[in-house]
């Protein structure tokens, strides 16, 4: 009997259209969340594929040695495809002159992502191809031919065997970003390899597999395999492990994803529980008149469960189809508008928004559901009764554990979450209190209404307690408004500005000594804009405070307690006089003049190494040891195409010792033709190619702009749907105070312009809180999640109220325009 009473109560409500708001709430909720997870998991799955083709695979494993076999034979039982690269250096003859070589030997199935590109000519621009050097050929990079002045059909001998040049190798999906190797590369068939005989036992050479698939087929895989690894000799990569730019950029890529799905939660959960305490106080008197019939609170808790949970479910049928349209939608233009097509999701978005609708319905609408069945009976007599034992800050703890559960849940980023959740506190706070010391203000004002501003502050004093919770959800919509346009327009152009338009997209190294006067006159003679030349001298790390360090050791040793954590391989160690650009000191002074024998830390290499200033370090460089202090440590940007470097030193350390040079410079696109003979009398010279690499870090700033714009615009729906459920829940009451002032004879323009200012009024003070919560949530951003420098947004402390007062005032106006339109007779029968 209960469940059709319940039934019958919500196809009442439907046709009176009181629950519009709520269903429309919860429908959002579902709508934004599965919406924003289908679009940046598809987007980010996109970001992946096309970042995979920088390792020409989805995974690879690399080891020391050839692996077990039937560990490619898992992988191929698990569906993956899989292709071999061995790489080792080498020296490649050409008629009377030498040179080192990196050799790469691969199979057949090489590359599995992206395409291999050659050209006719060195240095110029390549086209893709999808075959591969025959047996007997070689495809040479461009910096071998204009080391060795070969041709295409000369003979290179490597090792036992004779290669025939057939082609200029102008790109590798994996040629990766390692500017300190000037070997260029020389690519055969894997069938070849053997016949060299340059493998023999002892030799360095790097053994790479690569896998490519499903990420559930990887993922099987990848579970199996680990567990097997040796993890001194093999290592397991994806692209975003390791510090290269592109790693440190396709995370910094999802955070942003990460945070724009945080702000779809946080609104849809402001909406609906705005929606459901408003559509559970006007059902206060239908409770009170059950209960004057007989009927139970456990009856009543029933019938009102299971209208809400009818609501809940319609409304998460709506906003799952609705969701599923729109990103279908976007994904369509954002595919035609970058060109290639994005992956599909799995179910994992759907469940998260259905989930995410249940838990925002029942835990939202809790608190107003508790007080609407503990209603007692003698409301009906005495209707300002509205009995509840429940305290005011448990709803705030419902609400508030809510959304911070639903952050830390979506986003598996307590750092993302805590960011936001402490804006939004800072919100709520300021605004309890600026809101209270406001409204007292305008009591005097009120006692004197007779204008349409004094009318409005009476009405606001009256107001006192909606008023401050409508601030509250207008500042929290408003605020994660201003949010994103910062993140869009100040977080997403300083990411864009580490990356300008002329960033450099060449490196040149091995340079000597004797050519850096006549390098750089080059570069200035051809206008070509260039860093410094770095000098170069390889050396090792051997202790720290006397205490030896571990340097490529066995297992056995690397556990033994005596060694500390070293970095295992060579370094490429430099000299400076002033600090480099896009380094900033973190700890310690930099060299002085008269400073000699002391060097400059990176600051992550500090930290893992725990280096602090003033720690001995031992180097040795060339077979001579010497000990130096840590003068400073610095905090490098790594995503700037220009040389970086670990350990810096005074110039008089090294400075006797031999070293080559290395510098980046760019070039334009159009003048790439003109490489060959800029470089003609520098035939030592290696230029490493980085226009790739740069294109791909555009790509994904690209698509994350396009992400964030996408998260405007629900936000903007999000935010129009909380003031309007706002505004509405004191409708009941402005209309009673209409009747009376029209009775009195208060003309209509003099209430109209009452209802404006007072909108006004608390769109502006809203506006204001959500600009300073706005700032201290992207101060956190900047300084705990990006890594960048903080900076004050002023025109966001003009723009929040102007846009809160604009905005509030005319969805207040709007939703009240049915109201002021009416006389004293039509509101009178509206009430009765």
């Amino acid at each position: 009997m209960w469940h059709k009473i319940s039934w019958r109560l919500l196809q009442h409500e439907l046709r009176r259209g009181e629950l519009t708001i709520m269903a429309a709430a919860i429908a959002l909720s579902v709508c934004a969340v599965l919406s924003l997870s289908l679009f940046s998991e598809r987007l980010q799955a996109g970001l992946l594929e096309r970042s995979a083709e920088f390792l020409a695979a989805d995974r690879v494993l690399r080891s020391r040695d050839e692996v077990n076999t039937e560990w490619l034979q898992q992988a191929s039982d698990e569906g993956l495809r899989w292709a071999r690269r061995t790489s080792f250096n080498s020296m490649a003859f050409a008629a009377n002159d030498m040179a080192l070589v990196d050799i790469k030997a691969v199979s057949s199935e090489y590359p599995l992502r992206g395409q291999l590109e050659v050209g006719n000519q060195a240095f110029a621009e390549g086209a893709p191809t999808d075959e591969l050097p025959q047996s007997g050929e070689a495809w040479v990079a461009s910096q071998l031919f204009q080391r060795l002045e070969l041709a295409l059909g000369d003979t290179l001998e490597i090792g036992n065997s004779e290669f025939t040049v057939t082609q200029v190798l102008t790109h590798e999906p994996d040629s990766g970003l390692n500017v300190f190797t000037d070997s260029p590369n020389v690519l055969i068939g894997y069938d070849d390899l053997a016949a060299t005989g340059l493998i023999q036992p002892g030799s360095r050479v790097n053994y790479h597999y690569l896998f490519a698939g499903d990420n559930a087929d990887i993922e099987r895989f990848e579970s199996w395999l680990l567990p097997q690894l040796d993890d001194v000799t093999q290592r397991w990569q994806g692209i975003t492990d390791g510090d290269t730019p592109l790693a440190s950029s396709l995370q910094r890529a999802e955070q942003f994803m990460l945070l724009a799905s945080l702000l779809g939660v946080v609104l849809a959960a402001t909406a609906v529980a705005v929606a459901a305490q408003r559509y559970c106080q006007r059902n206060y008197d239908a409770v009170a008149i059950m209960k004057t019939l007989g009927g139970s609170r456990g009856l009543i808790s029933r019938i009102f469960t299971l209208h809400l949970l009818l609501l809940t479910f319609f409304s998460i049928a709506l906003g799952t189809l609705l969701g599923y349209l729109l990103q279908a939608g976007v994904i369509y233009f954002v595919a035609a508008y970058l060109e290639q097509s994005l992956p599909s999701a799995g179910s994992g978005p759907y469940f998260l928004a259905i989930g995410t609708g249940l838990l925002c319905a029942l835990m939202f609408s809790l608190y107003p559901l508790l007080r609407l069945i503990k209603v007692p009976p003698l409301r009906v007599l005495q209707r300002d009764l509205a009995q509840s034992s429940l305290r005011a800050w448990l709803q705030w703890l419902i609400g508030g554990g809510t959304i911070y559960v639903l952050m830390v849940v979506y986003s598996s980023s307590w750092l993302l979450s805590a960011a936001l959740f402490a804006g939004g506190s800072m919100a709520v706070l300021v605004l309890l209190g600026i809101s209270r010391l406001f409204i007292r203000a305008s009591r005097t004002a009120g006692m004197q209404a007779g204008s349409s501003w004094r009318l409005a502050m009476a009405g606001m004093q009256r107001r006192a307690k909606q008023n401050s919770v409508q601030m509250i959800s207008f500042a929290t919509a408003l605020m994660l408004f201003l949010l994103v346009l910062a993140l869009r327009n100040e977080l997403l152009a300083d990411w864009q500005n580490q990356l300008p338009d002329d960033a450099p997209n060449y490196f040149v190294v091995n340079v000597a000594d004797d050519q850096v006067a006549e390098l750089n006159a080059m570069f200035e003679r051809e206008q070509i804009s260039a860093t410094d030349l770095y000098p170069i001298v390889p050396g090792r790390l051997m202790a720290i405070n006397d205490e030896l360090v571990r340097d490529a050791v066995s297992k056995e040793e690397r556990d033994a307690s005596e060694f500390r954590e070293g970095f295992g391989r060579e370094l490429q160690l430099t000299w400076r006089a002033d600090l480099p650009p896009n380094n900033d000191l973190t700890a310690g002074d930099w060299f002085s003049e008269e400073e000699t024998g002391s060097v400059s830390v990176e600051s992550q290499v500090a930290d893992r190494l725990n280096l602090v200033v003033g720690d001995e370090l031992r180097f040795s460089v060339g077979g001579d040891e010497f000990t130096v202090p840590v003068s400073s440590i610095r905090e490098v940007d790594w995503n700037t195409m220009q040389p970086n470097f670990y350990m810096i030193f005074d110039p008089a350390t090294l400075q006797t010792s031999s070293a080559t040079y290395i510098a980046s410079f760019y070039l334009a696109p159009e003048r790439s033709d003109e490489l060959y003979e800029l470089f003609r009398n520098f035939p030592q010279v290696s230029l490493i190619d980085v226009d790739t690499i740069i294109g791909q870090l555009r790509e994904v700033i690209e698509q994350v702009s396009l992400a964030i714009t996408f998260v405007l615009v629900l936000v903007v729906l999000a935010g129009a749907l909380v003031l309007v459920a706002q505004v509405q829940a004191t409708l009941e009451e402005r209309e009673k105070e209409l009747v009376i002032l029209r009775t009195l004879g208060a003309p209509g323009k003099l209430l109209s312009r009452a209802v404006t200012y007072e909108f006004v009024i608390l769109g502006a003070l809203a506006g204001l809180i959500a600009a300073v919560a706005m700032e201290l949530s992207v101060f956190l951003l900047q300084t705990q999640v990006f890594a960048m420098q903080p900076s004050i947004h002023w025109r966001f402390w003009i723009l929040g109220p102007v846009l809160g007062a604009t905005i509030v005032a005319l969805l207040g106006k709007a939703v009240c325009a049915r109201l002021l339109a009416q006389n004293a007779a039509g509101l009178i029968r509206r009430l009765s």
